[in-house]
């Protein structure tokens, strides 16, 4: 009888060790899915940063201003420059509408109207969208994107950029 108690006891100790060890595990679990969270995140600003480093550059941003001013006499490389700006910005939408769409990040919707307005509130901006829209088929993009900068004033770009600095 005597040692059958202590094999009982031995057994609700290895199920609380395993009971303990599942917790522990499931911890670690949730501490790994919060940290992959972040550094996604954390990789999405990066993206941004990155865009914008690339209009904080001199000749670049005379460039960007070019475009908005006068589209028609920009040279082959400076289109080229834009062509890769916007692929950028779309890709960067594309991403974090991706993960919106598995529910690891939520912010595309944010993104998106936080940026549409500066990169494709333009009449420059807006033809390019129409003609490489249709590169990224498979994007989850939300649905009012293409009907937004369709509608969007051509202005919108350079009247956000004058107001920069303006006390409301």
């Amino acid at each position: 009888m005597k040692t059958g108690g202590w094999k009982d006891w031995f057994e609700m100790a290895g199920l609380a060790a395993i009971l303990v060890s599942l917790v522990f595990l499931g911890y670690q679990l949730r501490q790994d899915q919060l940290i992959a969270r972040s550094e996604l995140a954390s990789a999405s600003f990066e993206m941004q940063i990155d865009i914008n480093q690339q209009l904080l550059d001199p000749d670049f941003a005379k460039t960007y201003v070019a475009m908005l001013e006068r589209p028609e006499e920009l040279s082959l490389q400076q289109k080229l420059q834009i062509d890769a700006l916007f692929h950028s910005v779309v890709r960067l939408f594309v991403r974090e509408c991706f993960m919106l769409a598995r529910d690891i990040f939520v912010e595309c919707h944010g993104i998106i109207r936080n940026n549409v307005r500066r990169y494709f509130g333009n009449p420059y901006g807006q033809a390019w969208w129409r003609d490489n829209r249709y590169y990224y088929p498979q994007a989850p993009l939300p649905e009012w994107l293409d009907e937004e900068i369709e509608n969007m004033d051509p202005n919108t770009t350079r009247e956000a950029l004058e107001r920069f600095g303006k006390p409301r």
